[in-house]
């Protein structure tokens, strides 16, 4: 593998999901996460209205702005963004201190603030006036992607088609389609864009194109590498042996669930982190991992050990 073809693998390949980025008290490491993310050479964010708590778009786009790489920011319509943002990340923050001596207590509150939320639809209106809001906030002219956040199968969405080749023609949008939590089979199409959850590890699923966007490797993929390497020690060795020395293959299974996913699809993959040290430590380690010649071979092997053991299933 070439230099410019491993590079491609950081810059084109991986983006940073900004569900975590929040405001108030914690907006300073919000800022640090994208600086560093931006420093490491990732130049895709993915974000939506209702992420951290209401203060997703305008953190990042505090922190993209006066930054000169080029990215390419995807953001959402659909689900409303909170009320009041402020008062949440209040409650918040309050909550955590006491959530460990009062049992529900964090559940209670959040499913206070959720039910306060305004409901989601798909109206033209609705979506016209969420991409706009979303537009100022991320300080941007034109927004590289919009996604509809969560459609379901009943919702009339072709009126939306207008609109939204409107704002591509106008220059505020580059492209549009749809995202969902859950897998593929979920999804609901719309548009040229898809956005889901990662296939089960060791599935041979439909295969997923390049233009899709995939996120679920760290919550869905890390934890069966975990389990795959306490039940096969032989594959934790070769596993082992694509980190770093002395590297406990253990403690990096976010950085191998990347690389695994990485090697199998040829879609761009998000991951989140609200820790800048660990930002820093995967990246590391996800470009040690693919610059070994055994990267890909290694990666065929977990494979073929996640279909034989029947690996849980993500789905």
């Amino acid at each position: 593998m070439t230099m410019d073809s491993h590079a491609y693998l950081i810059t084109q390949r991986l983006g940073f999901g900004c569900g975590r980025l929040k405001g108030g008290h914690e907006k300073a490491n919000a800022l640090r996460l994208v600086h560093a993310a931006l420093d490491l050479g990732i130049r895709h964010f993915d974000t939506a209205p209702p992420y951290g708590l209401g203060m997703s778009e305008a953190v990042l786009g505090e922190a993209l702005k006066g930054r000169q790489e080029p990215v390419t920011v995807f953001t959402k319509a659909g689900l409303a963004r909170p009320a009041s943002p402020g008062l949440m990340q209040t409650a918040r923050a309050l909550v955590r201190p006491l959530a460990n001596h009062i049992p529900g207590l964090r559940t209670a509150v959040l499913k206070g603030m959720a039910h306060r939320a305004a409901p989601a639809h798909f109206h033209p209106d609705f979506i016209a006036r969420s991409f706009d809001t979303s537009r100022r906030l991320l300080q941007r002219d034109q927004v590289e992607g919009l996604l509809l956040h969560e459609a379901q199968a009943h919702d009339a969405l072709a009126p939306l088609t207008p609109l939204l080749d409107r704002c591509v023609a106008q220059g505020q949008l580059g492209a549009y389609g749809s995202a969902t939590g859950e897998p593929a089979a979920r999804l609901v199409r719309f548009g040229t864009v898809r956005q889901y959850r990662c296939p089960a590890p060791g599935t041979d699923d439909a295969p997923a194109a390049p233009t899709d966007i995939l996120h679920g490797a760290f919550r869905f993929i890390a934890p069966a590498i975990a389990q795959q390497m306490e039940q096969d020690a032989r594959l934790k060795e070769q596993l082992a042996s694509l980190l770093p020395a002395g590297t406990d293959p253990a403690a990096a299974t976010g950085a191998l669930a990347l690389a695994y996913a990485l090697a199998r699809w040829p879609s761009r993959l998000l991951f989140s982190t609200n820790q800048p040290r660990r930002l820093v430590t995967t990246l590391e380690l996800v470009w040690h991992v693919t610059g070994s010649a055994r990267w890909r071979p290694t990666m065929q092997t977990l494979h073929t050990a996640f279909a034989q053991a029947g690996a849980p299933c993500a789905n």
